[in-house]
């Protein structure tokens, strides 16, 4: 991986890791393409189909999916459009972040001592976190599931960077939640993963609706409003992602109430949803290795 010298000082750290990062895979600028569908009132099912057409494997595995013990009503799909027809758009949508997921957030970091499986874990966990908390706040389900999705996306320039020439180097230590390596990523670059985040969605040409609340998941109350209460829920979300992937005990958990009361929720009523996610995710394990 090649960086671009910063000998004028004219580039920030963040823009020489963003600079550097991979390609957007293929597959993944479909799911780019679909969440500009979702806010689109004038799309349906047959745009969505012809979306997922674009690349076979996804199709394939949708259509899969569709046909497992979850979806499956009668005849089995043969068709990319009789399984959009048949799973609806929530839960298709749903089903292409998921198989999406194993080509972006799916790769092992060094530094942050996770392999590919712990941080589809993470996304995943965290993705329906979102999404269970952006419904009962009345915000939009498919922005709250994608934040979650790609919460921890800048983690990944930040490993590939500090990596680079380097076979020594010593993991980031981890404060755990709210802050988890935040800290220590700032010792070691000047910014930290969300900033990184961000800035990389912003590249890859997702909405706008994702980068501040991923921007401000550390700090939800500096960001404006509306944004403000999705990066709310992006705190919570990462919350229970932390008990229910990272098998943290609730009770080791600390919470900024006023960040919660921007949910409408007290600790004790955060964590009576652990259940719902935790079945959601397991439900998404079973899915996935259709």
């Amino acid at each position: 991986m090649s960086y671009p010298p910063d000998s004028s000082g004219s580039l920030s750290v963040i823009d020489r890791l963003v600079a550097g990062t991979k390609p957007l895979p293929p597959v993944a600028h479909i799911l780019v393409q679909l969440q500009g569908l979702l806010a689109d009132p004038n799309s349906g099912m047959e745009d969505i189909a012809n979306l997922i057409r674009l690349d076979a494997g996804l199709m394939t595995r949708i259509i899969r999916i569709s046909n497992s013990v979850w979806f499956k009503r009668g005849v089995a799909c043969e068709s990319i459009e009789e399984a959009v027809n048949r799973v609806g758009f929530r839960e298709v949508y749903r089903a292409v972040a998921l198989v999406v997921s194993d080509a972006i957030v799916a790769q092992p970091l060094v530094v942050y001592r996770r392999d590919a499986a712990a941080m589809w874990r993470e996304s995943v966990a965290c993705a329906f976190a979102a999404e269970l908390l952006a419904e009962r706040l009345g915000e939009e389900m498919p922005v709250a599931y994608m934040c979650g999705m790609l919460h921890a996306i800048g983690r990944l320039p930040i490993d590939q960077y500090l990596l680079a020439g380097n076979d020594t180097a010593k993991p980031l230590a981890d404060e755990g939640f709210p802050l988890e390596q935040s800290g220590a990523e700032y010792a070691a670059l000047g910014c930290n993963q969300a900033e990184v985040g961000a800035r990389l969605l912003a590249k890859w040409e997702f909405p706008r609706t994702l980068i501040p609340p991923v921007r401000h998941q550390y700090e939800p109350l500096e960001t404006q409003e509306p944004d403000d209460r999705m990066a709310a829920v992006l705190y919570g979300a990462r919350a229970l992602r932390t008990i229910v992937a990272q098998h943290v005990p609730a009770e080791e958990l600390s919470f900024d109430e006023e960040v919660l009361g921007v949910l409408r929720l007290s600790p004790g009523e955060l964590l009576e949803l652990v259940p719902a996610v935790q079945e959601q995710f397991e439900r998404a394990a079973q899915v996935t290795k259709v």
